[in-house]
Formats: C-alpha cells, sequence, structure tokens
C-alpha cells in the first residue's frame, strides 16, 4: 500500500482549498450580499475568541478590498503560509452548496490530472 508523505498530503490538502477559495471569490464577487454572512461570521468567530486579534484583522483587510476584485482575489488566494493557514479555517463557510463544493473539487482534480 503506498502512503503519501504528510508534507504531500498537506500540500494537496493546500491546493484543494486554495481552488475552493477562488470558486468562492467568484461567487462573492458575483454575488455580493454573500458578504455580509461572511462579516457576521467573522465577527462571530472573533467574538467567541475561535481566531486571533491578528487573523481578523487579516480577514478584515481581505473583505474591505471586496470594491477592488482584482485586489481582493489576491489577498484571498496569496501563498504564503499565513494565508494558507487563515484558508483552513475560513471565514466563507456557507457560500457554496454542496453540490457546488464537489463540483469545484472534481474540476480540481481534473486539473491535476491534466
Amino acid at each position: 500500500m503506498f502512503t503519501r508523505p504528510k508534507r504531500q498530503k498537506q500540500v494537496i490538502i493546500d491546493r484543494q482549498i486554495h481552488h475552493l477559495h477562488q470558486v468562492m471569490a467568484d461567487k462573492c464577487l458575483s454575488q455580493p450580499d454573500y458578504f455580509t454572512a461572511i462579516q457576521v461570521n467573522l465577527n462571530q468567530r472573533y467574538e467567541e475568541k475561535m481566531i486571533s486579534y491578528g487573523s481578523y484583522l487579516l480577514w478584515q483587510g481581505i473583505l474591505e478590498a471586496r470594491d477592488d476584485p482584482d485586489i481582493f482575489r489576491r489577498l484571498l488566494l496569496a501563498n504564503d503560509s499565513r494565508t494558507k493557514a487563515l484558508r483552513r479555517k475560513t471565514i466563507f463557510t456557507g457560500v457554496l452548496t454542496e453540490a457546488e463544493r464537489e463540483e469545484a473539487l472534481t474540476t480540481y482534480i481534473a486539473s491535476e490530472m491534466a
């Protein structure tokens, strides 16, 4: 049986999460009402001490950039370790339906196999 090293598994998971956030960014930018729920989610997680003040500020900065789609995408989809960690505990829950999430992952897997 072939098992992947832990680091390789983490890289694959980060790529999947990155792709999901690309899809969520597109949906939110095309339907800005989602940003209200996302902001509520961010505030709630901070108030419940589920995220640190630093993470709160980073997420807030990303959300504030939504009026400039290019900057918003660049911030949300950055490949630095801090942003990767943020995306692993995303505040964008509820944006995608289960069917949309499955379709996004299927698209991601197909792109990796091409």
